[in-house]
């Protein structure tokens, strides 16, 4: 038996679109690739807004063939506010989708658990900076583009 039952508040979804990788190469901890942020909507019942274009995906391909995330983004809020997003996560790859996404080719029909942070100094929105989120996600290719979609939860205890 558990000694806790999280619950999940839902906050927002994210609907953004990055460019195809742009591969560093292998290195100390792994293959590097670099996916741009170009574009996203933000929407919900805590959260509206866009995605500006501007923030990276810096992610990491591990020996195992999981593709590490570690993503910074600024969502703009219809009211003006601005928050900064963070969140690492995982993509559990087979080693064929490995070897589809380093000859840039897409990989899709995957899951994406991830675990954002915000930062705010507006207001409305500080109590994004005392929760702990979780984000659930997939991704499809869209023309040039890969289209990534999240769905951002508060957990609650």
């Amino acid at each position: 038996m558990p000694l806790y039952k999280p619950e999940l508040e839902f906050i927002a979804d994210l609907v953004g679109y990055v460019t195809m990788p742009w591969p560093v190469g292998p290195a100390a901890w792994g293959t590097r690739l670099i996916f741009p942020v170009v574009r996203g909507t933000v929407e919900g019942p805590k959260i509206k807004g866009v995605a500006r274009p501007f923030g990276a995906d810096w992610a990491i391909i591990r020996a195992d063939n999981c593709l590490e995330l570690d993503v910074r983004l600024v969502v703009e809020t219809d009211d003006e506010a601005l928050i900064h997003v963070e969140y690492r996560g995982i993509i559990d790859l087979s080693k064929e989708q490995v070897d589809q996404l380093l000859s840039g080719q897409p990989v899709e029909g995957v899951k994406i658990h991830t675990a954002p942070r915000f930062e705010t100094a507006h207001p409305d929105y500080v109590w994004l900076n005392r929760i702990q989120a979780l984000g659930c996600g997939s991704l499809e290719l869209v023309g040039e583009e890969l289209k990534v979609m999240y769905s951002w939860y508060a957990l609650r205890s």
